[in-house]
């Protein structure tokens, strides 16, 4: 699924034993001519009373009349802070949801609509579809394509929406709810449609997803053309750009012309906007002068704003900046790590890539450094919605880069070069070393290429005074142990994550919780023997953290007689 700020998309692959995979469409939504680019739903819910009552198109019509009542452009209200660029700061205004209803709730309304009618899809295009779908229904893998700047806090959101739509239950969404970037998944469709012999071994090209709010830029190097094999070259990028900016500065543009007229009213401006987005949007190019909407009727005519006969025309003049707000932003973003990459190739994809204005743009800035666009598939698909299947069954990328430093904020051994600041804070434990709280522990590197699902192992240890407490009192106070876990965007990883009064520091973000039970640990408890004659107990465990894949998991792990031991690490999503 790909639940896109303007719109949806749904693939399905059917597993059948003695066929080979193949990925579809699902090319039927209420509402919705097959011809007019069915593939595609827009993403509206219309809620009475707090309740659902229609979705797409169907919904879609009722924004202008009903706009308090029905929630739309969802992603704005997920996106990260990090993601809203101080340039773009001022037009990050959220269309606000129904009264009473959260953003959970949509997605998980959206969510169960598009499984409902995937259902009826796969029923009436699949020889006994209805059969097979009731056998494996509980089977289903479920892949969300997610923006490259959405993380744990995004997913997490989106898992429970899931669990509320009844896609998944808590029980089962561990293995059945997976996640994948845009731009991984679009590289899947774009590889699996493309044409030519350009892709070569230690090619170095990129993929540029111009979507609805958001732009996602990964530069990949072939490792091996036979079989595919893709690997990160560098950390993603993702800005809050997009073709719904363009909508939102033609309105403002449209207001201010149109101030003090009869035309000036929310309706009609409605209309425009619409008119707009079908008609002159996808074909501007910037080579006319003029580009003219039509909007009304024939007795619609007001010469002092430029309206004749239910038209009302822009020039090329007044629709140029609006595009170059949102084509400098990605300019921005994106060309940077191209440049310094060395890449040889970029693929544009998404629905804002239709425009030729902005194919255009892009083409002239990427010649200047020798880097060639190509452009393929069939636009009225989403190609993440589609490769996100064919990525699941293929899964050509192997290696993924860091997009921050990882690590945890622990109790470390006090060093003096390092802690000095905080020397009043030391404390001696009961194993006679020296500690101090919130420092940083770094475990992953921004930029490190992940092979595969990396595991970094963390070992820690437990120790209590054996005068003073009990194997029985401790085995009660073996319960459960808590890491947070921080990113930190900069480039130099800091000493400490949390200020001397327990708050983050500027720059490291909290985003989850890894919560371990240690009471199995209790029958490994050991007597050890302290400086000065002391004696403590002591018990050792690790936890293992697996990177690379697309989403963060955690396994607790220690000995018992020997043996290896595992049992799994509860990931706890940081939700401001």
């Amino acid at each position: 699924m790909d639940i896109g700020t303007t719109n949806s998309a749904v693939s399905l692959a059917y597993l059948c034993p003695g066929n080979r995979p193949q990925g579809k469409m699902v090319a039927h939504w209420p509402g919705q001519a097959h011809w007019n680019g069915a593939a595609k739903v827009p993403t509206v819910v219309l809620y009475r009373k707090g309740r659902a009552k229609a979705y797409g198109m169907e919904a879609e019509r009722e924004i202008e009349e009903q706009e308090k009542n029905v929630a739309y452009w969802l992603k704005l209200h997920l996106h990260p802070g990090s993601m809203v660029k101080l340039s773009n700061a001022e037009a990050f205004e959220i269309p606000p949801l129904p009264v009473g209803v959260t953003i959970e709730r949509v997605y998980a309304d959206t969510m169960r609509y598009l499984m409902d009618n995937t259902q009826h899809f796969f029923e009436m295009t699949t020889p006994g579809g209805a059969e097979i779908w009731a056998r494996l229904r509980d089977t289903i893998v479920i892949v969300l394509a997610t923006p490259n700047g959405w993380d744990i806090r995004e997913q997490a959101v989106l898992a429970k929406a899931a669990v509320k739509a009844s896609l998944v239950t808590e029980e089962n969404a561990g293995q059945l709810l997976q996640f994948v970037t845009e731009s991984e998944a679009s590289v899947h469709y774009a590889l699996a449609n493309q044409t030519g012999d350009w892709l070569r071994n230690n090619v170095v090209f990129g993929i540029i997803d111009c979507g609805g709010s958001t732009v996602d830029t990964t530069i990949y190097r072939c490792v091996s053309t036979n079989p595919l094999s893709l690997k990160e070259a560098c950390p993603s990028e993702c800005v809050q750009a997009g073709g719904i900016f363009v909508n939102r500065h033609v309105r403002k543009l449209l207001e201010k012309k149109l101030q003090g007229s009869s035309f000036s009213n929310p309706e009609i401006l409605g209309a425009m906007t619409s008119a707009f987005e079908t008609d002159v949007k996808p074909m501007f190019d910037g080579t006319m002068e003029e580009y003219s909407l039509r909007f009304g009727s024939l007795r619609d005519n007001d010469s002092t704003v430029g309206i004749y006969k239910g038209r009302i025309t822009l020039t090329d003049e007044e629709l140029r900046p609006v595009f170059d707000l949102v084509t400098n932003q990605i300019i921005a973003s994106c060309f940077t790590p191209l440049i310094k990459q060395r890449t040889k190739y970029v693929i544009l994809v998404g629905g804002f890539a239709e425009s030729p204005y902005v194919r255009s743009v892009l083409y002239k800035e990427l010649d200047k450094h020798n880097i060639e666009i190509i452009t393929v598939g069939d636009y009225a698909k989403k190609a993440a919605g589609e490769g996100a299947i064919i990525g699941h069954i293929k899964q050509f990328v192997v290696a993924r880069a860091a997009k921050a430093t990882f690590g945890g904020c622990v109790r470390e051994r006090y060093d003096e070069k390092l802690h000095l600041d905080r020397s009043q804070a030391v404390k001696r434990y009961p194993d006679g070393q020296q500690r101090v709280d919130d420092a940083f522990h770094l475990w992953i590197k921004k930029g490190t290429v992940l092979q595969g699902t990396f595991g970094h192992k963390l070992s820690y240890h437990l120790a209590w005074d054996a005068t003073t407490t009990s194997r029985k009192e401790l085995a009660s106070k073996l319960t459960t142990v808590e890491i947070e876990v921080f990113a930190w965007e900069g480039d130099d990883a800091p000493i400490w994550c949390k200020d001397e009064q327990g708050g983050a520091l500027k720059g490291m973000r909290l985003i989850c919780t890894l919560s371990a039970n240690l009471s199995a640990l209790a029958r490994g408890l050991q007597i050890k023997n302290g400086p000065q004659g002391t004696k403590f107990y002591r018990v050792d465990y690790n936890v293992s953290v697996y990177f690379g894949g697309t989403q963060l998991r955690a396994k607790l792990q220690w000995k018992e007689k020997g043996s290896l031991c595992e049992s799994m690490v509860k990931v706890m999503p940081y939700i401001s």
